[in-house]
């Protein structure tokens, strides 16, 4: 497997597929929302591709949005909104990998990259969102559960957690 940044516009429309292939309608990301997240912060948005083929395929998708602060109360911060190009704190939207991939630490490696680059920018952490069945993965790569979100959308409870060393 290979971790790397998004290259380009196909790149894009196979981790957006992957994006909708994982979370509901409603929660999904919008084609709009991604192409954002890969202009402004190409840096953290990443893909991650099976060397078992020939052609290199993509089957995760790592990215996010830096935030000048650790509060995710507002409704905005799910929908991508609410960033800051020169934020001290990164926002993990997404992780997703490709149903066929699952379980197969994809997510882990994928995870751990982010957080490798999030520190060589310079940032102070971490934070996100996530479902309830996704908290343990999480803790045990290094994240303290904060609490239910205020936030339900795409009519999911979600759950804040965060990853600060500064």
């Amino acid at each position: 497997m290979n971790i790397r940044p998004i290259a380009n516009d196909l790149d894009l429309k196979a981790a957006h597929n992957i994006e909708i292939s994982v979370y509901t309608k409603e929660s999904a990301a919008t084609w709009e929302a991604f192409r954002m997240r890969m202009e402004v912060f190409a840096p953290f948005f990443l893909v991650a591709e099976s060397d078992a083929h020939a052609e290199q395929l993509i089957i995760g998708v790592a990215n996010g949005v830096r935030l000048n602060h650790n509060d995710l109360a507002d409704e905005s911060i799910k929908q991508g909104v609410d960033y800051d190009i020169n934020g001290s704190y990164f926002c993990l939207l997404t992780i997703a990998v490709h149903p066929d991939y699952q379980r197969q630490g994809v997510a882990t490696n994928l995870l751990q990259e982010v957080i490798r680059i999030t520190k060589e920018e310079g940032l102070q952490g971490i934070v996100l969102m996530c479902e309830e069945h996704l908290i343990s993965f999480y803790e045990k790569n290094g994240f303290r559960y904060i609490a239910p979100s205020a936030s339900e959308h795409g009519g999911v409870q979600w759950h804040e957690m965060n990853l600060i060393w500064q």
